[in-house]
């Protein structure tokens, strides 16, 4: 939908000044409207696209979350829910967060495994005592998900 810019209204920020007051590339702008994580822009007569200055406090709002480790359905999820009310919910954010927190742990036990596995085999290989394919064998394996091998992942 094309809504023009009358004289007059409120400034609105092009899509070059909203992403440098957030903090963000233009690329990144235009990927969290397409996401439906930023509302659409209104457009000029020219096509260009204008933006509320509210876009500002959007976008650090998911710039943060996604430091924080949060996937963009998330931030999706406790933006549209600090949407309808005054003050964002915080049991909700508090209890997405702990969640994250358990990924975070699960993924930490994944990479120690996967830190012991490599140890195990650099010291193998120091000793020249097997050949490449006995290093990579069953032992190495031990049944252990790598990850991000896909297996068991929601991302």
């Amino acid at each position: 939908m094309t809504t023009a810019i009358l004289p007059g209204t409120t400034a609105r920020l092009s899509t070059g000044a909203l992403a440098s007051a957030a903090g963000i590339s233009v690329d990144a702008v235009r990927f969290y409207e397409r996401e439906g994580l930023l509302p659409p822009a209104e457009r000029t007569s020219g096509d260009h696209r204008r933006y509320p200055q509210e876009a500002v406090e959007r976008l650090t709002f998911i710039r943060v979350g996604r430091r924080l480790g949060l996937r963009l359905e998330e931030i999706r999820e406790l933006a549209d829910a600090c949407d309808h009310v005054t003050d964002c919910p915080a049991d909700h954010a508090e209890a997405l967060l702990r969640g994250r927190i358990a990924d975070v742990e699960r993924q930490l036990g994944e990479l120690a495994a996967l830190r012991d596995r490599l140890v195990h085999v650099v010291g193998r290989l120091g000793a020249h005592r097997d050949s490449l394919e006995d290093l990579l064998g069953p032992d190495v394996d031990a049944g252990a998900e790598l990850p991000g091998d896909g297996a068991g992942e929601s991302r």
